[in-house]
């Protein structure tokens, strides 16, 4: 079986509500904890709560354009 690990990325309300965006929590980035939520969007808005939608599925189309900057980290 050809298992995909598993996306870095979160999808997440910011704070106030609004359209879908992106976290990811890495070693390699200060104040990110595997455990917890991310304070900051990809495009650096602050987080509020997860959203049940598949990262494939965000709205934020900064967030999107940042992805592959954070896949390049040494820790991907």
């Amino acid at each position: 079986m050809n298992r995909r690990p598993p996306l870095p990325f979160q999808c997440v309300t910011p704070v106030g509500g609004g359209t879908t965006h992106l976290v990811t929590a890495s070693p390699a980035l200060l104040g990110t904890r595997p455990d917890e939520i991310p304070t900051a969007t990809l495009c650096g808005l602050p987080t509020g709560a997860p959203s049940p939608l598949h990262p494939a599925e965000v709205e934020c189309t900064r967030c999107l354009s940042r992805a592959p900057q954070f896949m390049a980290l040494p820790t991907y």
